[in-house]
């Protein structure tokens, strides 16, 4: 039963994720005055609790901050590998799945980067790579509380992402706080590694959510072309 709800829920997820096609360039913001007053919450969320906790930790020694950079990482590889399954990239799906089994074995579950150091390199993948590679349309333009911008190809594809997650499963009988502590660690170490670049943006931006509007959509179009290399089996065998 379980089993046939989700294959029902990814069904549906693609649906919604299609309603129309758009650019990056022009994707739709149908709910530009919801999305706006979101952002503003958001952003005090981001001035008055993410930002004080991102400045803590990034008075961590740097091998510390690393390491945890680098096992957030790992634990995501199965997304990866998943998802790249279904993109039909096997030679990176086979990256992922071997940087997981090589950094959790003998790099301290990927605080150590040591595929890194054989030539495996990072390549990160979603849900939302996989819809747009089986033509699902990027969809409106949407802002979340306490996640941010998304389109909602991208949401459908996060809660994908989160239903398919193996690390999600590991820890189901855990406390809440356990379950919920690897979104949280992410959250601040991704902000603690944009500090200047999103205070000065904030500073300096005429309209700061057109700003953000603008730079999502432009990391979302880089990183849906990005692929790696077709050499790396060559170079690391």
């Amino acid at each position: 039963m379980i089993k046939f709800f989700k294959i029902n829920l990814i069904f549906f997820l693609i649906v919604i994720a299609s309603p129309a096609s758009y650019s990056n360039a022009d994707m739709s913001d149908p709910y530009e005055n919801s999305n706006r007053s979101i952002h503003e919450f958001n952003d005090k969320i981001d001035i008055y609790l993410l930002r004080p906790v991102s400045v803590g930790y990034s008075l961590l020694p740097n091998p510390i901050e690393d390491g945890i950079s680098n096992i957030l990482q790992n634990s995501g590889e199965p997304i990866n590998f998943t998802n790249y399954i279904l993109q039909g990239e096997i030679k990176n799906a086979l990256s992922s799945i071997m940087r997981f089994i090589i950094n959790s074995s003998f790099g301290l579950l990927g605080a150590i980067d040591l595929a890194d150091k054989l030539n495996l390199k990072k390549n990160d993948t979603d849900f939302d790579k996989t819809l747009e590679r089986w033509g699902a349309s990027e969809g409106n333009y949407l802002v979340l509380p306490f996640i941010g911008p998304r389109s909602s190809r991208h949401l459908a594809g996060s809660i994908i992402d989160i239903v398919l997650n193996p690390l999600n499963y590991f820890l189901k009988d855990e406390d809440s706080i356990i379950r919920i502590s690897p979104t949280i660690l992410y959250a601040v170490s991704a902000r603690s590694g944009n500090m200047e670049t999103i205070d000065n943006l904030r500073e300096t931006s005429i309209d700061y959510y057109s700003s953000l509007k603008s730079i999502y959509q432009q990391s979302r179009s880089s990183s849906l072309n990005e692929s790696l290399d077709e050499e790396i089996f060559d170079d690391f065998f």
